[in-house]
């Protein structure tokens, strides 16, 4: 399939694999993406954000969609007019874009955000495997994103064990042996359940490393004492626990991926 843009142009993968017509539903495109369905140029893809440009090459199964030039509209009439006859089958249909090369600055932020994360994990990912260390994680703000992000990893068996996503308080209570006591004194959005989630995720998958996360992602929850960004993490490795408070900035999804980075780079130091 040739997907034709205008010069200078580009286009974010997901996008791209929506205006071409391989899928109607964005849900399950980004399915395709993190799952490493997709290739651009030859190479696996994970990141939806990836800004597409004329001379790509995208595949999607038995698809592949040449980024092409766009040509005068006289010449894209004459090539429908061509195409309707033939009756080509969809996956060599021509289909013609058009979009802006400029981006909102937001919009690159968070593509670079995602950059990141996903090039920490991937070096995470070969040290935990190289040491032979196992891996165990409790969530609360970030609600899996973590544990979505390891095992995104072709082989993240070999050290990830198991991970609990405690959302609420009686979870963390009933789960991971938070004590009420300390969530009635010092919140659930505290250093001290950080750690003692930390320690109870430890309990439960006995594993070399654990790590927890609990915070206020936004837009509501904040206070002025514990505002909207304010984020908790606790790593155990063997018997030491290393503890971090973070006020971040950002709308709630943006807040939940820097506390994901933030959480691998303290992993990948310490270990």
């Amino acid at each position: 399939m040739d997907f034709y843009i205008n010069k200078d142009d580009e286009i974010e993968l997901f996008k791209l694999l929506k205006a071409a017509g391989i899928c109607d539903y964005y849900s399950d495109i980004r399915h395709f993406i993190k799952d490493g369905l997709v290739k651009v140029n030859g190479e696996i893809n994970k990141l939806k954000h990836t800004m597409i440009k004329i001379g790509d090459l995208v595949e999607y199964k038995e698809y592949k969609i040449d980024i092409i030039e766009s040509r005068p509209k006289g010449e894209q009439r004459e090539e429908r007019k061509q195409i309707s006859k033939e009756q080509r089958p969809h996956s060599q249909r021509v289909q013609h874009g058009r979009f802006k090369s400029w981006r909102p600055k937001p919009i690159e932020l968070e593509n670079e955000l995602e950059n990141e994360i996903y090039t920490i994990s991937q070096k995470l990912h070969e040290k935990l495997l190289y040491k032979n260390l196992t891996l165990s994680l409790a969530e609360s703000c970030t609600g899996g994103m973590i544990q979505e992000v390891i095992t995104s990893n072709s082989g993240a068996s070999e050290y990830f064990i198991g991970g609990v996503v405690s959302y609420s308080n009686q979870a963390k209570i009933n789960v991971l042996n938070v004590k009420p006591e300390t969530i009635d004194k010092f919140g659930a959005v505290s250093k001290e359940t950080a750690i003692e989630m930390v320690k109870g995720v430890k309990a439960i998958f006995r594993t070399d490393i654990s790590a927890s996360i609990t915070g206020i992602a936004g837009p509501s929850g904040g206070t002025s004492e514990k505002p909207v960004g304010t984020i908790y993490l606790a790593v155990s490795i063997n018997d030491k626990i290393i503890n971090r408070k973070l006020s971040l900035s950002g709308n709630r999804e943006n807040i939940r991926k820097k506390s994901v980075l933030v959480l691998f780079k303290l992993l990948l130091e310490n270990i």
